[in-house]
């Protein structure tokens, strides 16, 4: 885990889409990191929580606790869903 003081706002590997841990002023709770494996060019980058975007620098004075454990078939399910949409 990153010093928590110097962290950036951004998670763990952030190349790759994931869900997260972090706790922030609303708590904790888990967000979803868009990496550069996200299909959409524009939305790289952010964190998403519901209906609002978040980038890295909202969240620097939060803390970062890590990657969110899944079971290797929930893991594909999610990148599944996640980046590759249905037609």
């Amino acid at each position: 885990m990153p010093d928590v003081k110097a962290w950036d706002g951004c998670p763990e590997h952030p190349e790759r889409s994931a869900w997260h841990w972090v706790k922030d002023a609303d708590g904790l709770r888990p967000l979803l990191w868009r990496g550069d494996d996200w299909p959409e060019r524009m939305d790289r980058g952010e964190w998403r929580d519901g209906f609002a975007v978040l980038s890295a620098r909202d969240l620097s004075r939060g803390t970062y606790h890590g990657p969110v454990a899944m079971s290797p078939r929930l893991a594909m399910l999610c990148r599944r869903e996640m980046l590759l949409p249905e037609l």
